[in-house]
């Protein structure tokens, strides 16, 4: 399967899970390399900030055996970073060793070994992209604003005192650094009553800076966003399905086999047509296109077909823990396109119907900006193991 136009596209998806100010429940450096690997799958290339590169642990330990910890996990993700399958973006041109250093002198939690950041540094360099610190900083603190004036609206008492305290902080900070805003946090819990009410207030405090943090550098870069979707899509009854199909292959949901799957095999995957065909369909849907849609279905089709043999042919002889799944799973994905009533835009979903509490299946959801709430986790309230099992990605944002 072929089309002219799949490699014309070069949308950038910026993936929110590789960050350390999430409530984001990752089980495992295992459990953070399958989202990594489904979310490149379907994008043309991912994106993950600077500070995230550096300070979150699991994903180091899936770049270098050094930062693993005894972890028994595939540190691989090599090929992918100097390949460009993954790029790093780095503020306003520096390396990413510069960017430790600072960060250093700062305190900021994580800081990896000046030895990761020059071998990242070497890994990236080539494809790195580049941002303004002061626009995503300037875009971070009008965020933090914007959700904690919401904050404000309906609360009272100590929950509004609280909210109001942060807000004069954060307005006077230039630029707002995540840090400064947790150790404010911290000096205005010790000075405070510690009552129950304050300490939730805070905690509100803390996830909406978290959510602004993730949005700030996708929005600067007009990237698209890969996140858990811990707010519902629009109910059946404000959309139609368009089409259906509903006996494909499921290994490529299969967050287990994902997490297993040899890089040498991923690299394979990437270069397959039928996957860039569906890169690109679902790229023009997130965009507010319209996708050929018999061509998708071809795609995702041909893909997951392919997917499914390369799992039996990589496992078959070589993991005993990934054969038994491959032999118990008699579940089957789902793949639909739907239409919002209200607005007009399409949307993609990827599921296991059957699959209600398994924990190893992911859900996809692909839709552009224009339906409501979109935005993935825009919704501030803490994340728990299955929400984060549902994805979304959306398109750039707009305006």
């Amino acid at each position: 399967m072929t089309d002219q136009h799949a490699r014309l596209s070069s949308e950038k998806v910026y993936l929110s899970d590789v960050e350390i100010h999430r409530q984001s429940p990752l089980a495992s450096a295992e459990d953070l390399r399958a989202r990594v690997l489904f979310h490149v799958l379907l994008s043309d290339t991912l994106l993950v900030g600077d500070s995230q590169s550096l300070n979150t642990p699991l994903f180091r330990a899936l770049v270098s055996s050094r930062e693993a910890g005894g972890r028994s996990v595939r540190s691989d993700l090599a090929p992918l970073l100097s390949s460009g399958r993954i790029r790093v973006a780095c503020r306003d041109g520096q390396t990413l060793r510069a960017v430790r250093d600072a960060q250093e002198l700062r305190q900021v939690e994580h800081v990896p070994s000046a030895s990761y950041a020059d071998l990242m540094d070497r890994m990236t360099r080539a494809h790195a992209v580049t941002y303004s610190f002061d626009t995503v900083a300037a875009a971070f603190t009008s965020g933090v604003i914007r959700l904690l004036e919401e904050q404000t609206r309906n609360a009272a008492g100590e929950t509004r005192k609280t909210v109001e305290a942060a807000l004069e902080f954060v307005r006077g900070q230039e630029p707002l650094y995540f840090k400064a805003l947790r150790d404010w946090e911290e000096s205005f819990r010790n000075a405070s009553s510690g009552s129950t009410e304050v300490v939730l207030a805070l905690a509100a405090v803390d996830r909406a800076a978290g959510e602004s943090y993730r949005q700030a550098l996708p929005q600067v870069l007009g990237a698209g966003t890969a996140a858990p979707r811990s707010l519902e899509l629009p109910a059946a009854a404000t959309t139609r399905t368009v089409l259906e199909r509903t006996t494909l292959p499921v290994g490529i949901l299969d967050g287990f086999l994902l997490g297993r799957l040899p890089v040498e095999a991923f690299l394979e995957a990437v270069e397959q047509p039928s996957r860039s065909v569906l890169v690109h369909q679902l790229g023009s849907l997130r965009r507010g296109g319209q996708p050929d849609l018999p061509q998708l279905v071809e795609a995702v089709t041909e893909f997951s077909t392919w997917m499914q043999e390369t799992f039996v042919r990589v496992f078959r002889d070589t993991d005993e823990r990934a054969r038994a799944v491959l032999d118990g799973n008699r579940n089957l994905m789902r793949f639909g396109i739907s239409q919002d009533s209200l607005t007009g835009a399409l949307g993609a979903g990827l599921d296991v119907p059957a699959a209600d509490g398994d924990e190893d299946h992911l859900d996809l959801r692909v839709v552009d900006r224009s339906v409501p709430v979109a935005d993935g986790a825009a919704g501030i309230g803490e994340l728990d193991a299955r929400q984060m099992r549902q994805r979304v990605i959306t398109g750039a944002y707009v305006g």
